[in-house]
């Protein structure tokens, strides 16, 4: 696999579970997906949820589409907020 270029950086904003080590399992999981990750900004938080915007460096658009559809797969991870379904935006070249 080619290495993440920030030409294939993607933002996605992620509802996880509000627990201790979300943060840090969510970048684990994501660096083992071969992705990697830039940024990571709690956009919101109550007692039980966290919304996070990830910013990731993928390896190419497929590799982009990939790392998404894994993380559909995780349980108690949801894309998007408010159960609106968010596709991954590309991050703004300056």
């Amino acid at each position: 696999m080619s290495a993440p270029s920030a030409s294939d950086a993607i933002t996605i904003r992620l509802g996880v579970p509000a627990e201790g080590s979300v943060v840090s399992q969510l970048s684990s999981a994501l660096a083992a997906l071969g992705s990697a990750v830039t940024a990571l900004d709690v956009v919101s938080c109550d007692s039980d949820r966290l919304d996070i915007d990830v910013t990731l460096s993928a390896a190419s658009t497929s590799h982009a589409d990939e790392i998404v559809g894994e993380l559909h797969g995780i349980e108690g991870v949801t894309i998007g907020v408010d159960n609106v379904l968010a596709d991954t935006l590309p991050v703004s070249s300056p």
